[in-house]
């Protein structure tokens, strides 16, 4: 379940991280024509999908002491492993993205989006959906395009360390299974 949940939220960061890239350029370039698109590619920053830690079983090993039990050494070590230092890692980086989003969102959206633009952008679905027509920016005021524009460049920056401590955290899940596999003969 871990590994499914890590790759969906991989893969919806790797489109949003394409957003933030071309929200980035847009708000650097001559973007009067397509505020549409700024506005589209902005709406993307809370959309996100969080990938779950599936820690019960491990918990419970842990919890009730047979963790101890697991007599093959390269087998608790590599729970040990994957619990402690690939999953809580990538927890952490998760954790860092989740404050970069906030701190847009609370500071700054507000003062650069028109509020009813911003609601108008979703379907009955919830589904993000294009404006048809070239909503007005709240402000034209260069440093705070430029604080947006450089919370934007960091956020997808996290987004990428993000997605390298999940393919780690995915491959150490992979190894883990076959290691188990292997050790306990479960095919």
């Amino acid at each position: 379940m871990d590994i499914a949940s890590l790759q969906t939220s991989y893969d919806n960061r790797v489109i949003q991280m394409g957003y933030l890239d071309s929200l980035h350029d847009l708000i650097n370039a001559d973007y009067q024509s397509r505020i549409s698109d700024i506005y589209f590619y902005a709406r993307h920053i809370n959309r996100h999908i969080n990938f779950q830690y599936h820690d019960r079983t491990i918990q419970q090993l842990k919890n009730s002491g047979n963790l101890r039990l697991i007599r093959k050494q390269d087998a608790a070590d590599s729970i040990t492993v994957y619990d402690n230092e690939r999953m809580k890692t990538s927890l952490v980086q998760l954790d860092g993205e989740i404050e970069s989003r906030r701190h847009i969102s609370f500071n700054l959206i507000g003062k650069i989006f028109d509020s009813y633009a911003w609601k108008q952008m979703t379907d009955s679905a919830g589904t993000i959906i294009r404006l048809t027509s070239n909503p007005v920016l709240m402000t034209n005021d260069k440093a705070l395009l430029n604080e947006f524009a450089y919370r934007v460049i960091t956020l997808r920056g996290t987004m990428f360390f993000t997605n390298r401590s999940i393919r780690t955290t995915i491959s150490s899940a992979r190894n883990l299974i076959e290691l188990l596999k292997k050790e306990y003969g479960i095919g």
